[in-house]
C-alpha cells in the first residue's frame, strides 16, 4: 500500500493554495509527490507541473 505524505511548502505556496480555496469554495491538501512509491508507472508526477489558477 502506498503512503502519502502531506507536502512541506513555502509561504508562497501556502498563499496559493489559500487563494485557490477561496476560489472555489473547496479544502486542498497538498501531497509530497516526491515521496509516492517508486514506480512511476503506477503514479502521476506533477513535481514540474505549475497551477493555473486563470
Amino acid at each position: 500500500m502506498e503512503e502519502n505524505k502531506f507536502a512541506q511548502l513555502d509561504r508562497e505556496q501556502m498563499q496559493e493554495l489559500n487563494e485557490l480555496e477561496e476560489k472555489f469554495g473547496v479544502t486542498l491538501i497538498a501531497y509530497d509527490t516526491a515521496a509516492a512509491l517508486s514506480d512511476t508507472s503506477k503514479t502521476f508526477n506533477t513535481s514540474s507541473s505549475k497551477i493555473n489558477s486563470s
